[in-house]
């Protein structure tokens, strides 16, 4: 589950529910500098329409790129047991903080039929906003694996870290 870059001490847990938007990144810069390395030998194979078409998809590929390593990839929620708190950090701009341990929960988010993501909010407000923390869970077996994955490997330690606060 590197997927989700969960790193655990004694007095902070963060994870980066985000990146795995990473490979997706690469593919679509991969593909952009393709784009833009190969249409220029193409002068005589294909006419203007075309070749700006093409200019334009390697463009929006590009930003799309940019903006989700900005501000997807890099997005960090960090819990911090010495205060109490967890904070969403995004790592060019700004650390947030979204609300105390006592005050999370966490919810089952379902944005589409058939899929499902957990996601934290305040107690009493988690339903108007809330923040993801997992992939998108879908009713097939190889998404239901993932998801005992994630709940074992990523959610419980999540839950045991915001409960030994109130222990200790």
């Amino acid at each position: 589950m590197n997927k989700y870059q969960l790193k655990i001490t004694s007095r902070e847990l963060s994870i980066k529910p985000y990146f795995g938007f990473m490979p997706k990144i690469k593919a679509f810069a991969l593909l952009a500098v393709l784009i833009f390395a190969t249409v220029p030998f193409m002068g005589n194979w294909m006419n203007n329409h075309i070749r700006y078409t093409l200019y334009g998809i390697g463009a929006i590929m590009v930003f799309y790129a940019i903006y989700d390593f900005l501000f997807n990839v890099n997005v960090k929620f960090l819990f911090d047991k010495n205060a109490g708190v967890i904070y969403r950090i995004n790592a060019p701009f700004l650390r947030q903080r979204l609300m105390t341990f006592e005050e999370m929960t966490i919810i089952n988010v379902s944005g589409d039929p058939g899929c499902m993501e957990y996601a934290i909010g305040q107690k009493k407000k988690q339903f108007m906003k809330n923040y993801s923390i997992s992939d998108i869970f879908t009713n097939s077996k190889k998404s239901n694996a993932r998801e005992q994955e994630y709940v074992e490997q990523v959610l419980n330690p999540i839950l045991e870290f915001v409960k030994s606060d109130h222990s200790s």
